[in-house]
């Protein structure tokens, strides 16, 4: 009676394990790596695009830097931080950029940095074709801007490329790009902006979207 009780508990433990486990990439050993953002692989960059009835803002920002964590035998585990520096964003207009940094919007001075924070992904769908691993997925994390921090869930994608002679070209190691869109709601960070302005010629809603390149 024992022993069975013992067997049947094991395959309990077993069973339990094999649905926790995370997802795989096919064909990568598994193990956590750290990547990191280098432009050597790939120009990262944001574009950000506010709309309102009497204008539309293009903008960029390029001073971006960050690392992730990824384990190849369980990428609902990836863990990562990007940082996005105010004052690389621009907009074509210096007077208007010079606006943006201020303490009236985004107070460059006392915030330098915006943040995304990612603590894990989950809904992980991954396909394998041509020798590129494509993996969609939400990210999990924190979005802090202008010193207010929220949780945030934006889908991904995730591109990667094992290291290869022709990699090795770039950068070495295994090389992953990733991209990504979200909307920011400037009134949820507390960003005022002069008064009568966001709603009319400033958005309520930022569309912001990331390509970022990193390597192992």
């Amino acid at each position: 009676m024992n022993r069975s009780i013992v067997a049947i508990a094991a395959a309990f433990v077993v069973g339990t394990s094999s649905l926790l486990a995370g997802t795989a990439l096919p064909g990568v050993t598994a193990g956590a790596k750290t990547y990191k953002l280098n432009n050597a692989v790939g120009k990262n960059a944001i574009t950000f695009v506010s709309e309102a009835p009497v204008e539309k803002i293009n903008g960029t920002a390029d001073g971006v830097t960050g690392s992730f964590v990824l384990n190849a035998g369980d990428v609902e585990a990836t863990t990562g931080t990007i940082e996005v520096l105010v004052k690389t964003m621009k907009t074509a207009n210096s007077k208007r950029d010079d606006h943006m940094y201020s303490p009236v919007w985004l107070d460059e001075a006392s915030f330098p940095k915006i943040v995304f924070a990612v603590k894990s992904l989950r809904d992980v769908k991954v396909s394998n074709a041509g020798g590129r691993i494509t993996v969609n997925a939400t990210a999990v994390g924190t979005f802090s801007l202008h010193g207010e921090t929220k949780e945030m869930t934006t889908p991904i994608t995730l591109t990667y490329v094992p290291e290869s002679d022709e990699t090795k070209k770039r950068a070495s190691g295994a090389l992953v790009m990733i991209s990504t869109s979200f909307d920011v709601a400037l009134k949820d960070y507390k960003v005022k902006g002069k008064e009568g302005v966001v709603g009319k010629s400033v958005g309520e809603i930022i569309k912001v979207q990331a390509s970022l390149f990193a390597n192992s």
